[in-house]
């Protein structure tokens, strides 16, 4: 099979590889689509200590079920269209019991820990597949995974009905978030943004939107609420400019819910933050039901998730489209087509 290998010094090569051997409850996946990943890219640059190079990335995988040992209880066959859950945990520690397992002391991730769907094949556990709607298609259906971390962070918030919400950044992430916040009921959805493409996407899809490199940003947003403050705000940029920011535009009481992933410890004003009682509340990935939901929200909601895809791109090219993702004047959410 052809498989992108990624040596884990800013280097990939496209080679051949046997197919891999499927164990006991595992399955053999023909990849459709998969994602690139932010974390993908420190993989390709040589910056993602967990990786375990050399590598085949990609843990946001669509694809359809070419060989699957026998299991117990199983409801899955040759020929099911699937998406695939890639978190792998100890499975009977109390979290993964309590249906936590996101927050297992042994979680590690399909395409980062082991070998994913940069390839024309990928081996997964049984129980990590789900089906998908035969009226959804796989170049939507590949948002999953990234929608159940949008999902899950909307969880973590509780939105009540009336909320004004900010998102900080409008990646594909900070986009999933915002339109998961307007569907979860919030009166105000604002987002703020320093690209001048991605403020434009956002403003297509509805947003008013602030761009956040202008001196007046926070006088801006702040007006967006007379003043008052926003009841959440959704960090997703994983800066540290950010941090304090937070704690300025967020009204007494709020909200702070980070869904950026940090890249070094960032440093805040804590008595500021306890001058207004704000809650920091931090996501990690997602839970089941957030996956299960993120299927639902794509095949049943009208809300257009699929238009945070700016490219898709052949595996063959996969170096161009890292390079593309690095570079966010001329990109979005960023797909390999396998098939």
């Amino acid at each position: 099979m052809k498989a992108a290998i990624f040596d884990g010094q800013c280097g990939v090569q496209i080679i051949d590889r046997p197919l891999p051997e499927i164990g006991m409850a595992e399955a053999l996946i023909k990849v459709k689509y998969v994602g690139i990943c932010g974390s993908d890219i420190t993989i390709y640059t040589g910056k993602n200590p967990r990786a375990k190079v050399p590598l085949i990335p990609g843990h946001e995988i669509v694809g359809e079920i070419v060989k699957i040992s026998e299991v117990k209880d199983g409801n899955f066959k040759v020929g099911d269209r699937i998406a695939v859950l890639p978190t792998l945990t100890c499975g009977s520690c109390e979290l993964c019991n309590n249906g936590k397992r996101h927050l297992c002391k042994s979680l590690h991730f399909i395409g980062i820990q082991t070998d994913g769907g940069y390839a024309e094949h990928v081996k997964v556990p049984v129980s990590n597949l789900y089906h998908l709607p035969d009226g959804l298609p796989f170049e939507k259906a590949v948002l999953v995974e990234p929608l159940a971390v949008a999902i899950h962070a909307a969880r973590l918030a509780k939105i009540e009905v009336g909320d004004e919400a900010l998102i900080m950044g409008a990646g594909p992430i900070g986009l999933l978030v915002a339109m998961v916040a307007r569907l979860s009921g919030c009166f105000k959805v604002i987002v703020s943004e320093v690209s001048p493409s991605r403020i434009k996407l956002a403003r297509s899809l509805g947003f008013e939107t602030v761009d956040a490199s202008g001196e007046d940003a926070s006088e801006k947003l702040l007006s967006y609420t007379n003043g008052r403050g926003f009841d959440l705000i959704f960090e997703c940029v994983g800066h540290p400019s950010t941090v304090n920011q937070l704690i300025e535009l967020g009204r007494p009481e709020a909200q702070l819910i980070v869904v950026g992933a940090f890249k070094e410890p960032p440093a805040f004003d804590l008595f500021r933050m306890s001058r207004k009682e704000q809650r920091l509340v931090a996501a990690w990935t997602y839970t089941k039901d957030d996956f299960s939901t993120a299927i639902k929200y794509l095949s049943e909601s009208d809300t257009p998730f699929e238009r945070v895809i700016s490219h898709f791109i052949a595996l063959d090219q996969a170096r161009q489209a890292m390079e593309m993702v690095m570079n966010a004047k001329e990109s979005m959410k960023v797909v390999l087509k396998i098939d």
